[in-house]
């Protein structure tokens, strides 16, 4: 079947007239929702000042944490998950049981959905569609109000820009996959452990 075109990191389009940007496209967020005929998917496209959007290197995978403007200042990806749920929760003026947590239905976040029911906020599982979970905890009246998990790093920038135009925040920390992804972001000087913020993602 034909693939839906995307662009690799560091791939150069146009001319080189200004103004230069720097571009991240998703013809399509949510493939497995599309494939289904299920609702969800999106298109997405992000541009911003030349050099100003972080690239993962090697990195396919980030932990992340997002949230909307009113809970922006109050999130730490290092903290637990309980601790960042009453924080969201009181950013909101509610109560952690009416907090809703936004999670990609996956295996590896079996412990996390765990934690999350121990804390007593709700969870809302998405088969799919890491940009439109991230950026919906912005969205006035979407019923999410922190997405919580590990997924893709370019869809972790391309949802910073969206979030920072909505006065959102994301943190995340990258995730290698294996040993071989481990080794080669360190030989590329790559921080495995540190947090970055929504401007270390995206500066423009």
């Amino acid at each position: 079947r034909d693939e839906a075109p995307m662009l690799f990191n560091g791939e150069q389009l146009g001319d080189g007239s200004q103004p230069q940007v720097d571009i991240a496209v998703d013809p399509i967020d949510g493939t497995t929702l599309t494939s289904l005929g299920r609702p969800g998917a999106i298109s997405v496209i992000a541009l911003s000042e030349r050099g100003t959007m972080f690239n993962p290197g090697p990195c396919v995978y980030m932990e992340k944490i997002a949230v909307g403007p009113a809970a922006a200042d109050v999130i730490d990806l290092n903290a637990p998950v309980k601790a960042n749920l009453e924080a969201v929760a009181k950013a909101l003026g509610e109560k952690v049981r009416d907090v809703t947590a936004v999670v990609l239905d996956r295996p590896r976040h079996e412990a996390l959905i765990a934690e999350i029911r121990e804390a007593g906020a709700r969870i809302r599982l998405i088969p799919d569609g890491d940009i439109a979970g991230a950026i919906s905890v912005a969205w006035r009246n979407s019923g999410t109000d922190v997405l919580f998990g590990i997924g893709g790093t370019p869809e972790g920038v391309t949802a910073a820009c969206a979030l920072k135009c909505l006065g959102g925040t994301i943190h995340g920390r990258l995730y290698a996959r294996e040993d071989a992804e481990r080794r080669l972001a360190l030989d590329q000087g790559y921080d495995l452990d540190v947090v970055l913020t929504l401007d270390d993602l995206v500066t423009g």
